[in-house]
């Protein structure tokens, strides 16, 4: 369940910065590869989806990360964001985006590093719009002190538009208070975060290790967007950076991009995945830990996509005695979940039994059947490993 926005309208004397004018018209087919163009991974490309991930083990991936908030914030000398020591790092008063423009639901995972403990976190920008914006903050007290001064502290989202300053002058927007809340354990100095934020649908989300937030996206929309990351007199480092989400059509043309690799792709799991996942994907690789527990990460939708296809990979490496307790993801309300219920299926036993995660729920469940009843007739589908495809 989204949790409703809140809070009230806030006149901010804020400039969004200046985005120099975008065509419209189509540019011919795609030349270059994805994996050509970025200068991070592609480990993943499902038709117009694509993943990339960031590691920062070369120089050349800072290409892809160029300087720049995406909105204005007060910058002093000194203030930088770039690579360094193998992780994206945001110091001072700035912020850096990353280059690509995308449309629809978007994902970002990652592991960040805080070094300040507060007004540190990321941002969703558009291109189009750039009086309205998206943060994902921890400990925000930069903009709450605008609102209430000396107020603020907590982790969650806020949105930012002229339609919500209080005042109709030029550069003039305002902010509306959207999900915020005290983590359970206070982020520390030092001390890696599981960070991801995004939009699905028409809600926006944040999740800082196991503290889950959401809260549906106020007008105006968003449409072609810009994700990074962000510092206010704070600073972070960012390592282990994976986007999911679709490429703007448009940004294809302009960049003459094609949605192919020259290289294959390796699918890379272990990048921004919660650890106590990876330690759980490990022990059921091992025999200690049970299918029902790995079944239960892949079926919360709440959980990142990282930690949730971290935890189906484990499961299509089998053992296919796990199939009865991968059954129930084949049921869940959410058709991304059913659909690597039957990515699983799948590798287990080379079948799909004719499912479909976007069928009726009736035809859903004459597949589920055909399982069960292949299951009972034949045993020994119930033994050896999958093929962990």
């Amino acid at each position: 369940m989204g949790v409703r926005a809140r809070g009230i309208a806030v006149g901010l004397a804020l400039a969004a910065l200046a985005f120099a004018p975008r065509s419209t018209v189509a540019a011919p087919t795609g030349e270059v590869a994805l994996d050509t163009f970025f200068h991070g991974t592609v480990i993943g490309l499902e038709g117009t989806k694509v993943r990339l991930r960031y590691d920062f083990s070369t120089k050349e991936q800072a290409a892809d990360w160029p300087e720049g908030a995406g909105f204005r914030v007060p910058r002093d000398v000194g203030d930088s964001a770039g690579v360094a020591e193998g992780r994206l790092a945001v110091r001072g008063s700035t912020g850096t985006r990353h280059v690509a423009e995308w449309e629809g639901d978007i994902t970002v995972t990652a592991k960040l590093i805080p070094d300040g403990v507060k007004d540190i976190g990321s941002v969703v920008t558009s291109p189009d719009q750039p009086e309205d914006y998206v943060l994902y903050s921890i400990g925000e007290t930069y903009f709450h002190g605008w609102d209430h001064p000396g107020s603020g502290g907590d982790t969650g989202m806020m949105k930012f538009g002229k339609q919500y300053a209080t005042a109709d002058k030029p550069g003039l927007v305002g902010f509306r208070y959207l999900d915020y809340r005290r983590p359970p354990t206070d982020p520390t100095p030092g001390k890696p975060v599981v960070w991801s934020f995004g939009r699905k649908g028409a809600e926006v989300f944040l999740t800082l290790d196991d503290m889950k937030l959401d809260s549906p996206e106020p007008g105006n929309k968003l449409k072609v967007l810009q994700v990074g990351f962000y510092a206010v007199k704070s600073a972070m480092t960012v390592d282990d950076i994976v986007i999911e989400g679709t490429l703007s059509p448009r940004y294809l043309a302009a960049k003459k991009i094609a949605l192919r690799t020259d290289k294959p792709i390796v699918a890379e799991t272990g990048a921004g995945v919660d650890p106590a996942v990876r330690t759980l994907a490990e022990a059921y690789a091992a025999g200690k830990e049970s299918a029902v527990k790995v079944v239960g990460v892949v079926g919360d939708a709440a959980r990142p996509e990282g930690d949730r296809r971290a935890a189906a990979d484990a499961l299509k490496r089998g053992p296919r005695k796990a199939l009865p307790a991968v059954i129930d993801l084949l049921y869940n309300a959410e058709p991304k979940i059913r659909t690597l219920g039957l990515e699983i299926v799948k590798s287990l036993t080379g079948k799909t039994y004719g499912y479909d995660p976007k069928a009726s729920e009736k035809a859903r469940a004459a597949a589920v059947r055909r399982l069960n009843d292949d299951i009972a007739a034949n045993p020994a589908l119930l033994q050896g490993n999958g093929g962990g495809g």
